[in-house]
């Protein structure tokens, strides 16, 4: 029986342990003087993305979601494919970012802290470059209809106060429980000059630091997602064939994706294509 298998026994963990954004491990950093207020210049811009955001929903198969930073609160959730199939409600009362982390599977929760504080920290270390930086982590979130779906979460800020820091964090939640191994954990934060990459190991417990793509990794799966086969690749870049098939099964392992397939619609979302 696996693991991951909900147990209501299994202990929460409560949410003023744990705040939702990553960018609020660097508060005194990355926090804004006021949250949003009505008449704000950022409330009504995004208030009129609105329309957008409903067909990235509805297009893209994926939850969004708006996170007022300095506020510490959801603000907007449209699901218009029923991806998730939680009522909007429970995301945006005064205690929706407490629900939202109740539905991270508990086996998750020590690997999602960790990644929280790698995160943070990296993002302190790129000032430059943080409101331009894209957080992607998958774990198991629980649906409404109480089965766990691995979901990919994706964070980007998308408005800044007068000194640069975030004021709102946009989030999109999509489904990649066909493309990963359910026992996996990658968090991979780019922008557009670097990129870094961990996994998380469940046996020792603590995230490890990824090497990213080499030239003949990427160049690889470049190949792949072109459609080329190992035996077409090996001719391009002048390797073996047993060289490209190693290549292949370390992108896998470093990507904990089930197939190839998976692997190379996994790397377009993420931004390792």
């Amino acid at each position: 029986m696996s693991i991951f298998l909900y147990s209501p026994k299994t202990p929460t963990m409560p949410f003023e342990n744990f705040p939702y954004s990553f960018y609020n491990i660097a508060l005194h950093t990355y926090k804004p003087k006021t949250a949003l207020k009505s008449g704000n210049t950022q409330t009504e811009k995004w208030k009129a993305w609105i329309p957008l955001l409903e067909q990235v929903s509805l297009q893209s198969c994926v939850q969004v979601l708006l996170w007022d930073v300095a506020a510490n609160k959801f603000i907007y959730q449209v699901d218009k494919r029923n991806i998730i199939g939680h009522h909007a409600g429970l995301y945006l009362a005064h205690d929706g970012a407490a629900f939202c982390v109740s539905n991270f599977h508990p086996h998750f929760f020590t690997a999602i802290r960790q990644c929280r504080t790698t995160g943070g920290e990296y993002l302190l270390q790129i000032q430059q470059d943080a409101c331009n930086a894209i957080l992607n982590v998958d774990f198991l979130y629980r649906r409404s209809t109480g089965s766990y779906m691995h979901c990919l979460l994706q964070g980007k800020c998308i408005a800044a106060d007068e000194d640069g820091d975030p004021v709102l964090i946009l989030y999109y939640q999509r489904d990649i429980t066909h493309l990963k191994k359910e026992k996996t954990l990658n968090l991979v934060i780019t922008t557009p000059t670097r990129m870094q990459w961990w996994n998380y190991d469940f046996n020792g417990n603590y995230l490890e630091r990824v090497q990213p793509l080499s030239k003949q990794e990427r160049k690889i799966l470049t190949c792949l997602a072109d459609g080329q086969s190992s035996a077409c690749i090996a001719k391009k870049l002048f390797i073996s064939l047993h060289t490209v098939n190693t290549h292949r099964r370390h992108l896998l392992h470093k990507t904990n994706c089930t197939d190839t397939t998976g692997m190379i619609t996994y790397a377009k979302l993420v931004g390792l294509l």
